[in-house]
Protein backbone atom coordinates (compact mmCIF):
# COMPACT_ATOMS: atom_id res chain seq x y z
CA UNK A 1 0.00 0.00 0.00
CA UNK A 2 2.88 2.37 0.67
CA UNK A 3 4.24 1.89 -2.84
CA UNK A 4 1.06 3.11 -4.50
CA UNK A 5 0.80 6.23 -2.36
CA UNK A 6 4.34 7.35 -3.24
CA UNK A 7 4.06 6.48 -6.94
CA UNK A 8 4.87 9.65 -8.84
CA UNK A 9 3.26 8.46 -12.09
CA UNK A 10 -0.11 8.01 -10.40
CA UNK A 11 0.15 11.53 -8.96
CA UNK A 12 0.98 12.84 -12.43
CA UNK A 13 -2.11 11.09 -13.81
CA UNK A 14 -4.23 12.70 -11.09
CA UNK A 15 -2.77 16.15 -11.80
CA UNK A 16 -3.23 15.73 -15.55
CA UNK A 17 -6.87 14.77 -15.05
CA UNK A 18 -7.43 17.70 -12.68
CA UNK A 19 -5.78 20.21 -15.00
CA UNK A 20 -7.68 18.96 -18.06
CA UNK A 21 -10.93 19.06 -16.07
CA UNK A 22 -10.33 22.66 -15.10
CA UNK A 23 -9.49 23.67 -18.67
CA UNK A 24 -12.58 21.89 -20.00
CA UNK A 25 -14.73 23.57 -17.35
CA UNK A 26 -13.37 27.00 -18.33
CA UNK A 27 -14.08 26.34 -22.01
CA UNK A 28 -17.61 25.23 -21.14
CA UNK A 29 -18.16 28.28 -18.90
CA UNK A 30 -16.97 30.67 -21.60
CA UNK A 31 -19.04 28.87 -24.21
CA UNK A 32 -16.37 28.54 -26.88
CA UNK A 33 -15.06 25.51 -28.65
CA UNK A 34 -11.41 24.69 -28.01
CA UNK A 35 -9.00 24.38 -30.90
CA UNK A 36 -8.22 20.87 -32.17
CA UNK A 37 -4.83 20.91 -30.46
CA UNK A 38 -6.46 21.69 -27.11
CA UNK A 39 -9.03 18.93 -27.64
CA UNK A 40 -6.19 16.52 -28.40
CA UNK A 41 -4.43 17.54 -25.19
CA UNK A 42 -7.59 17.36 -23.08
CA UNK A 43 -8.36 13.83 -24.24
CA UNK A 44 -4.82 12.56 -24.76
CA UNK A 45 -3.02 14.05 -21.76
CA UNK A 46 -4.72 11.98 -19.07
CA UNK A 47 -4.57 8.89 -21.29
CA UNK A 48 -0.82 9.31 -21.76
CA UNK A 49 -0.32 9.73 -18.00
CA UNK A 50 -2.41 6.62 -17.24
CA UNK A 51 -0.44 4.60 -19.81
CA UNK A 52 2.81 5.67 -18.13
CA UNK A 53 1.44 4.49 -14.78
CA UNK A 54 0.27 1.19 -16.29
CA UNK A 55 3.74 0.54 -17.72
CA UNK A 56 5.42 1.26 -14.41
CA UNK A 57 2.92 -0.79 -12.42
CA UNK A 58 3.25 -3.71 -14.85
CA UNK A 59 7.00 -3.78 -14.20
CA UNK A 60 6.33 -3.70 -10.46
CA UNK A 61 3.78 -6.53 -10.52
CA UNK A 62 5.75 -8.66 -12.97
CA UNK A 63 3.10 -8.79 -15.69
CA UNK A 64 4.71 -9.67 -19.01
CA UNK A 65 4.65 -6.91 -21.55
CA UNK A 66 4.55 -6.93 -25.32
CA UNK A 67 7.38 -5.42 -27.38
CA UNK A 68 5.90 -1.93 -27.60
CA UNK A 69 3.65 -1.86 -24.55
CA UNK A 70 3.04 1.90 -24.55
CA UNK A 71 1.70 2.00 -28.09
CA UNK A 72 -0.39 -1.11 -27.45
CA UNK A 73 -1.89 0.49 -24.33
CA UNK A 74 -2.71 3.68 -26.23
CA UNK A 75 -4.57 1.70 -28.88
CA UNK A 76 -6.33 -0.91 -26.74
CA UNK A 77 -6.85 0.91 -23.42
CA UNK A 78 -10.61 0.19 -23.14
CA UNK A 79 -9.84 -3.52 -23.02
CA UNK A 80 -6.39 -3.51 -21.41
CA UNK A 81 -7.17 -1.36 -18.36
CA UNK A 82 -9.95 -3.60 -16.97
CA UNK A 83 -8.03 -6.77 -17.93
CA UNK A 84 -4.87 -5.56 -16.21
CA UNK A 85 -6.66 -4.39 -13.07
CA UNK A 86 -8.52 -7.67 -12.58
CA UNK A 87 -5.44 -9.76 -13.44
CA UNK A 88 -3.20 -8.02 -10.91
CA UNK A 89 -5.71 -7.27 -8.15
CA UNK A 90 -8.35 -9.98 -8.47
CA UNK A 91 -11.92 -9.16 -7.50
CA UNK A 92 -10.89 -5.83 -6.01
CA UNK A 93 -9.74 -4.69 -9.46
CA UNK A 94 -12.86 -2.61 -9.92
CA UNK A 95 -11.36 0.16 -7.76
CA UNK A 96 -8.38 0.81 -10.04
CA UNK A 97 -10.62 0.49 -13.10
CA UNK A 98 -13.01 3.10 -11.72
CA UNK A 99 -10.15 5.39 -10.72
CA UNK A 100 -8.31 5.15 -14.01
CA UNK A 101 -11.42 5.51 -16.15
CA UNK A 102 -12.49 8.43 -13.97
CA UNK A 103 -9.17 10.10 -14.68
CA UNK A 104 -9.53 9.45 -18.40
CA UNK A 105 -13.02 10.92 -18.64
CA UNK A 106 -12.66 13.69 -16.03
CA UNK A 107 -12.33 16.48 -18.60
CA UNK A 108 -15.37 15.29 -20.55
CA UNK A 109 -17.47 14.94 -17.41
CA UNK A 110 -16.42 18.39 -16.17
CA UNK A 111 -17.37 19.97 -19.48
CA UNK A 112 -20.76 18.24 -19.49
CA UNK A 113 -21.53 19.23 -15.89
CA UNK A 114 -20.58 22.89 -16.36
CA UNK A 115 -22.44 23.12 -19.68
CA UNK A 116 -25.56 21.56 -18.13
CA UNK A 117 -25.47 23.85 -15.10
CA UNK A 118 -25.10 26.92 -17.31
CA UNK A 119 -27.90 25.71 -19.59
CA UNK A 120 -30.15 25.10 -16.59
CA UNK A 121 -29.42 28.51 -15.08
CA UNK A 122 -30.09 30.27 -18.40
CA UNK A 123 -33.20 28.20 -19.20
CA UNK A 124 -34.71 28.45 -15.73
CA UNK A 125 -36.99 31.45 -16.47
CA UNK A 126 -38.48 29.52 -19.39
CA UNK A 127 -38.84 26.37 -17.33
CA UNK A 128 -40.70 28.10 -14.49
CA UNK A 129 -42.92 30.51 -16.42
CA UNK A 130 -43.24 28.80 -19.75
CA UNK A 131 -43.06 30.34 -23.16
CA UNK A 132 -45.02 33.53 -23.79
CA UNK A 133 -48.37 32.96 -25.46
CA UNK A 134 -49.33 34.88 -28.53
Amino acid sequence: MEERSTDITLKVAKLAALFCSLVAAVYAAVGTDPSPVVVLFLSGGPLFAVVLWLQKDARRTGVRQVQDCGYFLLLAWPVVIPWYAFKTRGCSGWRPVAGLLGRLFAAHISWIVVAFVLWYVNARPFLTTGLPRS
